[in-house]
């Protein structure tokens, strides 16, 4: 069974914290807006719970974050623009939820380390962005069972560039 209940919006007091961890348990509810207080994080793990609501855009406000996995949850909306200026992430998963939107049209160009994309089985529409073919350490990159019959246009040539 594990551990489960809502994220306390108190978890911004952990003012330390470098890794959240809390994947494969039964966190359910938001994720706190506080978190994006935690200027020390350098990952979070939260996969596999029942989290639901938005993805706070202050997530896009952790400048140390190299993994952010919210995979596996019941999240809805757009996933904030800001996350895909953090320079410093390695891993976005985001796999196995409700999110919606289109992916931005930079969307590589602030991420030089970037390893790996998952945002399959989601309900992103859109272009898929030439621009990620300026994610040259790109080693995964996984956009399965979307929107797909709202997605428009071609593959764009420019992920040749991989």
């Amino acid at each position: 069974m594990g551990l489960g209940g809502p994220i306390a919006k108190e978890i911004d007091r952990l003012s330390f914290l470098r890794s959240l961890i809390i994947s494969e348990n039964s966190f359910y509810g938001f994720i706190p807006n506080e978190m994006g207080n935690l200027s020390q994080l350098r990952e979070i793990e939260m996969q596999y719970n029942e989290l639901n609501g938005a993805i706070p855009r202050s997530l896009g406000f952790l400048k140390n974050l190299h993994k952010l996995n919210l995979s596996y949850n019941r999240l809805i909306g757009d996933i904030p623009n800001r996350i895909f200026n953090l320079s410093s992430l390695v891993e976005i998963s985001f796999g196995n939820n409700s999110l919606s939107g289109n992916l931005p049209t930079n969307i590589c160009y602030n991420l030089p380390k970037l390893e790996m994309l998952r945002i399959s089985r989601n309900q992103i529409s859109g272009n898929i962005p030439p621009s990620l073919g300026t994610c040259t350490n790109l080693k995964l990159l996984s956009l399965s069972h979307n929107n797909f019959s709202n997605f428009s246009g071609s593959i764009p040539m420019e992920i040749r560039n991989l």
